[in-house]
């Protein structure tokens, strides 16, 4: 999808529901962060089945604990469009974990900054 009439065509994520006494919202999700997680070694991973001795096992998931991170436009029917995404590998969950949440941080501070700064937000919307 690209170009200013491939932009029009997209639906944003957001439905009208009823409020109290007649009044209508026009809500849903715009940008959201979404990160898959995996243990390494010492967390499980894929189940095996081996039909010859009828032994269940588990393919571990990786070397060390890893993750990947995205932040996705939300549109209608579920759908989505990566604007950013990263891979993290580290020796322990913990590590793993910081590394995604800075990332989550940065991506943050980029999405404020292309919408202006916080100057641009208002703090009492309604």
């Amino acid at each position: 999808m690209s170009g200013e009439s491939a932009i029009t065509e997209l639906r944003p994520a957001a439905s009208w529901t009823d409020d109290c006494q007649g009044k209508k919202d026009y809500d849903g999700p715009l940008l959201s962060i979404s990160t898959r997680y995996w243990p390494g070694p010492e967390g499980g991973g894929a189940m095996t089945f081996d039909s010859r001795t009828g032994k269940v096992g588990s393919w571990p998931y990786g070397p060390t604990p890893s993750a990947h991170a995205s932040i996705l436009l939300r549109l209608a029917g579920g759908e989505h469009l990566v604007w950013r995404d990263a891979k993290f590998e580290a020796l322990t969950t913990a590590e793993v974990k910081a590394l995604v949440e800075a990332w989550v941080r940065e991506q943050l501070a980029a999405v404020i900054e292309l919408l202006g700064g916080l100057a641009a937000f208002k703090e009492d919307w309604r």
